[in-house]
């Protein structure tokens, strides 16, 4: 009697198509994607990359890059706002126009860079270290009570915004009001950053 290799229980014995069954399920992929979330936000970690020089070299475009890298990381700060204090200096802007589009640019690749945390908190909140369980939890519970105007309070405001990006996925907070909300609160934070960070700059180097 043949047997169809296709038919029947597979058991034992190496499967590729198990493995790719557990791969395509949720859990598999949650896995998976916090890997490479926690593996990304270590290494731009490390990597120490030269923000102010890619202002430098590619303008607008690096300030949006700037903006985009630094916020990608999960819990691993980069100095993304420091770059931008100076970035109209750099940039030899001195139109109020020039400089607020300078903001605007970047608080584009800010928001993208956020989506990391949501994205982190939709599929599953084991990115969290325990060292943050405690300030996650009261995060958590600001963001069921206030939602959006909580988004807008910590992207505005030196508070770990990462945790409340994680609280929001994980409550399914709707995608787009939690961009409209980031975007509001890091432009109008960047904007604020850029146009002190230029009288600074003419301050002391004017």
């Amino acid at each position: 009697m043949v047997v169809d290799p296709d038919q029947g229980p597979k058991k034992r014995g190496f499967s590729w198509q198990l493995i790719r069954d557990r791969i395509g399920s949720r859990r598999g992929f949650l896995v998976l994607v916090i890997i490479f979330m926690i593996a990304l936000s270590l290494g731009l970690w490390l990597a120490d990359i030269d923000l102010e020089r890619q202002v430098q070299t590619y303008g607008y475009l690096g300030v949006f890059l700037v903006g985009l890298i630094s916020t990608m990381t999960i819990l691993f700060p980069l100095p993304g706002e420091a770059v931008f204090a100076v970035a109209p200096g750099i940039m030899d802007l001195e139109t109020v126009g020039g400089i607020s589009l300078l903001a605007f640019v970047a608080s584009l690749g800010i928001v993208l860079g956020e989506l990391t945390s949501y994205f982190a908190g939709f599929w599953g909140r084991a990115v969290i270290e325990e060292r943050y369980r405690v300030t996650y939890n009261k995060v958590d519970k600001w963001m069921r009570h206030y939602g959006g105007p909580a988004v807008f309070i910590f992207s505005f405001t030196p508070l770990p915004f990462d945790l409340v990006g994680i609280a929001a996925g994980s409550l399914r907070f709707p995608l787009w009001r939690f961009i409209f909300y980031c975007w509001v609160g890091r432009f109008a934070r960047t904007l604020l950053v850029v146009h002190l960070g230029k009288i600074g700059w003419d301050v002391f180097f004017g």
